[in-house]
């Protein structure tokens, strides 16, 4: 084996030795479970197939010993802590094989690798801003390849805990789970450097979108506003407050700011034609939907934006038409997935939307999806009390979509239904 080092994320390992380490710390890690890693970081991205891996681990056999490969990678991720269902590392394609999906360093013997931790922050703010689950994964393993280079790199720590928070907004982890972590990370971030304008955003998000904690929140932005005034960043996740908050010409201001700072921003372009929406000025919002999808055709948050305003506009063909494509440009999203239902049941076309209930409901039962979500098509469909019942669930779970349950038009309809400001957050 090579005598250079191969550190991914937190992790290094060392093929001569076969040894893994994690922060300086040895993990016990047997042979095969061993070989399987070395394999996949030899080749990362690339698919490697079960059969491959069955000729590595027993070349005197010439079947696919099953039970022992998933016993052998079932070890392996319990070493990575890496889960199947949401992995950082590991992909595995169902009966087919794995892909490392991570950034691989090689290490030489002085511990110099191939890229600073700059580079690595970068990129991982770069996948990020993308908004898809797997760019999401990839920002998160270019994060921690920076903490790999330098433990104490406080950006990293917040660009992680803003990964984690989008994992909440999107549905790929329940809030709970995800909160520990952005909490986690941000108080990494907040320990380094107190001066950190991320680190104080991300403290704002933790409380915006898990404690509730709307004075907190509003402390944090200004704060992060007060340490770099020109930060766009700053002014956009503040009108976004500002907005769920119900504070329309503040947020508006903030949102102008935003803009003005950087006109090029994919995300703070959406957010902007979300604001609108949320203020309920849907022709602005469509203008601006369209503006941000000048920049990318296919991103699906602004398609999906784009078909709020319409349906509120009472555009029923053109909305149905840019939920189809967020649909089918952000891989069947449950959000998607919802507001086309909803748009279907305005439009009359109830079975269509009763048969994307029953595709998500069932859904649900292999990967989270939002009760937040699933209310909103229950309105559309007109079943107030089945709507009312996922509400209190997503209150319950103190689900990150409630700070909109305010102001989001879709709910109109149901706002004096029993019970509904009993689950007012503010």
């Amino acid at each position: 084996m090579e005598s250079h080092k191969l550190r991914f994320g937190i992790f290094e390992i060392d093929p001569r030795n076969r040894e893994l380490w994690r922060r300086g710390v040895k993990v016990k890690l047997q042979q095969k479970p061993f070989q399987i890693l070395y394999r996949l970081l030899e080749t990362p991205g690339k698919l490697v197939t079960r059969v491959e891996l069955s000729q590595l681990l027993w070349p005197e056999l010439h079947v696919v010993l099953a039970g022992s490969l998933n016993t052998a990678v079932n070890a392996l991720r319990r070493a990575l802590n890496d889960p199947w269902r949401n992995p950082r590392f590991i992909e595995t394609r169902p009966g087919i094989g794995y892909r490392f999906i991570a950034p691989v360093q090689r290490v030489d013997a002085n511990g110099n690798a191939s890229s600073d931790a700059y580079q690595d922050y970068r990129k991982g703010r770069y996948f990020q801003n993308k908004m898809t689950e797997g760019d999401l994964r990839k920002s998160v393993a270019y994060f921690q390849s920076a903490l790999a280079s330098d433990a104490e790199y406080a950006p990293a720590y917040a660009g992680l805990a803003d990964s984690y928070s989008l994992f909440a907004l999107l549905g790929l982890l329940p809030s709970a789970e995800a909160y520990h972590r952005t909490k986690e990370f941000t108080e990494a971030a907040l320990r380094i450097d107190r001066r950190l304008v991320d680190a104080h955003l991300s403290m704002a998000v933790v409380k915006k979108l898990h404690e509730w904690d709307w004075p907190g929140a509003e402390a944090s932005y200004r704060r992060a506003i007060e340490l770099n005034p020109n930060r766009a960043r700053a002014h956009q996740l503040y009108a976004s407050f500002l907005s769920a908050m119900d504070r329309r010409e503040e947020a508006r201001r903030a949102l102008r700011l935003s803009l003005e700072l950087d006109p090029t921003s994919l995300v703070a372009s959406v957010e902007a034609a979300w604001i609108l929406y949320m203020a309920r000025d849907f022709q602005g919002a469509v203008e601006q939907s369209w503006k941000t999808l000048a920049m990318d055709p296919r991103f699906a948050p602004a398609q999906n934006t784009l078909g709020l305003a319409y349906e509120q506009l009472g555009m029923m063909e053109e909305a149905i038409v840019e939920f189809q494509n967020a649909s089918v440009c952000s891989g069947d999203h449950p959000a998607a997935r919802a507001a086309l239902g909803h748009a279907y049941a305005t439009a009359g076309l109830q079975r269509e939307a009763a048969e994307i209930l029953v595709e998500l409901e069932r859904s649900s039962k292999d990967r989270f999806v939002s009760p937040y979500w699933l209310s909103i098509l229950a309105v559309g469909l007109g079943e107030d009390a089945r709507a009312m019942e996922w509400l209190r669930k997503a209150h319950q779970d103190r689900d990150v979509w409630l700070v909109w349950l305010g102001v989001e038009p879709r709910l109109d309809r149901i706002r004096s239904c029993p019970g509904f400001q009993e689950l007012q957050l503010h």
